[in-house]
């Protein structure tokens, strides 16, 4: 059985006229082409589908049956060629986002707002990772577009960037230079330094002890947290202090301060990451919002 939409369509029209007549001029073709079309649904569903035994035309049990279904599958095959659509232009389906703590904290609410407002009914999934599983989930096909942090492009993936903010000096709350409005980066020297795992972001470990190198010292790691809310919160006991872009200070953890530091300080880029050979439209959607989302 091989039941054609325009064949359904042209059911739907004889049905609701009951008059083959005025369907056809509805149709815009003629009563006999109308008739003929109707023949043919009616063999290829082995059923006749109106009675025109009588001067009325009526609908026969099988034709009531397929006057209930046939809205039913036009709806559907309808629904089907606007998914198809969409999903070819990258507005349905599903995103898998990665985003790093930093971005969380900033840029990324922006993007994720721009492709809800622009793309409802596209799922975006989301998950806060570091740059460096970032790196590795895109390249293995488990991560189609992310936000990271001071990361350099692979053969894989493509890095773009988006904004940069400086580091600050996060220190405990009682810290004797949390009162100062200006930290001098020497003044650290002896402290004892709360860092990320270089593993999880070499690049920007590494900026921050090339930044201590050149004011004279290297930094005394004595606890490191795979994760911001860790860190912070053992700046806030006191375990030490840390260097972190300045996107962080709007989390407003309790008992840290954020202090500027005095002379050139590096600047921390946030970036949007995905593969090179990734053509999907959504892909392509998502780095338009995070470059429009860039300030």
């Amino acid at each position: 059985m091989d039941v054609e939409l325009r064949q359904l369509r042209v059911f739907l029209t004889v049905a609701s006229e009951l008059h083959f007549s005025r369907a056809a001029r509805r149709l815009h073709v003629s009563q006999p082409a109308l008739s003929q079309q109707i023949r043919a649904l009616e063999k290829t569903l082995g059923a006749a589908l109106f009675d025109r035994s009588s001067r009325a035309t009526e609908l026969t049990p099988a034709g009531r049956v397929l006057l209930d279904a046939a809205p039913r599958v036009l709806f559907e095959a309808e629904r089907a060629q606007s998914l198809v659509t969409q999903a070819a232009n990258g507005a349905v389906g599903l995103l898998v986002v990665g985003s790093v703590g930093t971005a969380l904290a900033s840029i990324t609410p922006r993007i994720l707002r721009a492709m809800r407002a622009s793309f409802p009914d596209l799922q975006l999934e989301v998950s806060q990772q570091d740059t460096a599983a970032q790196l590795v989930a895109l390249a293995d096909g488990r991560l189609d577009v992310g936000v990271v942090r001071a990361a350099s492009p692979t053969a894989t993936v493509a890095v773009e960037h988006l904004v940069s903010e400086p580091l600050l000096a996060a220190l405990p709350g009682d810290h004797p230079l949390a009162g100062e409005d200006e930290i001098d980066p020497a003044a650290l020297a002896e402290e004892p330094f709360v860092l990320w795992p270089r593993p999880l972001g070499r690049a920007f470990f590494d900026i921050i002890t090339a930044y201590c190198r050149d004011h004279g010292f290297s930094p005394r790691i004595v606890a490191e947290g795979a994760d911001i809310e860790t860190q912070l919160g053992l700046v806030a006991a006191g375990l030490g202090v840390s260097l972190q872009p300045a996107y962080y200070a709007n989390l407003r953890p309790p008992g840290v301060v954020f202090r500027p530091l005095s002379g050139e300080v590096p600047m921390v880029s946030l970036q949007v990451a995905w593969r090179r050979n990734d053509h999907s439209p959504a892909v392509a959607h998502f780095v338009d919002a995070a470059r429009a989302s860039a300030p």
